[in-house]
């Protein structure tokens, strides 16, 4: 989910020009984008409201059995709250201090919730070299700002864990319009954004946009998700209209 922040170019130069003005117009955006989130009734669910994509998400923990679950873009901690409460130990990672401030206070209850302020290609570095679990299930979500850390992310862990299942939100689902998905400089968040080793498998949606159970707005549409696994994973025979 991408929040769009303008400012007239004006103000933004005469704040650019000093390091405190950066600061104060960084912090401003993060406060409109924080407003935005608080404002869309779907944000204080886990996966936006979507039901079928929860039970897919379900699913995929029951046969994956991974030992860990790693959130990138903790937001409010909606998403977040529901991975804790499948008792796995959480590892979430957020950018900006004033999400990661709200979502501690939402978790506050959960013991087994790690918040991890930073970059989370760099984080994600530091967790496989810490070696705190084997096979986790990756939920990639920080899609929020001006960059895209995706690419970094899926190599880091790719590399890092020898077994990982990866699920992308956000995502474009070929041959389905209907699931909206975030764009970066025009290009949509898709395939052709990511380069894979030959030896990924690679999933998608298979229940349509227009039959996805959501907690509608005006405004919002049920997002693409998409699992990426690694081929030296055991297979299982996924339910067809969870995933395909």
């Amino acid at each position: 989910m991408g929040v769009e922040v303008t400012v007239k170019p004006h103000i933004t130069r005469l704040l650019r020009r000093n390091r405190f003005g950066a600061s104060m117009l960084d912090l401003w955006r993060e406060f409109k984008v924080l407003f935005a989130v608080f404002r869309d009734p779907a944000k204080s669910l886990p996966f936006n409201g979507q039901a079928a994509r929860l039970r897919a998400v379900r699913d995929l923990l029951d046969l994956f059995e991974p030992d860990a679950v790693v959130e990138t873009g903790t937001g409010l901690g909606a998403t977040t709250s529901f991975f804790a409460g499948n008792l796995l130990p959480v590892y979430s990672i957020e950018l900006k201090r004033i999400f990661l401030v709200a979502a501690r206070f939402r978790l506050r209850s959960y013991r087994n919730v790690t918040l991890i302020l930073g970059s989370s290609p760099e984080v994600l570095h530091r967790l496989a070299g810490q070696r705190l679990f084997q096979r986790p299930l990756a939920y990639l979500d920080a899609h929020w700002w001006e960059s895209l850390p995706l690419q970094a992310e899926v190599r880091e862990l790719l590399t890092g864990w020898g077994e990982v299942l990866i699920l992308v939100d956000d995502f474009k689902v070929p041959l389905d319009a209907e699931y909206s998905f975030d764009t970066y400089a025009g290009v949509p968040v898709s395939v052709d954004v990511l380069e894979l080793p030959s030896d990924v498998t690679v999933a998608f949606p298979a229940v349509p946009a227009k039959d996805e159970t959501i907690l509608r707005t005006p405004d919002n549409a049920p997002s693409g998700m998409r699992p990426i696994a690694s081929a030296a994973h055991r297979r299982y025979d996924r339910d067809p209209d969870m995933v395909r």
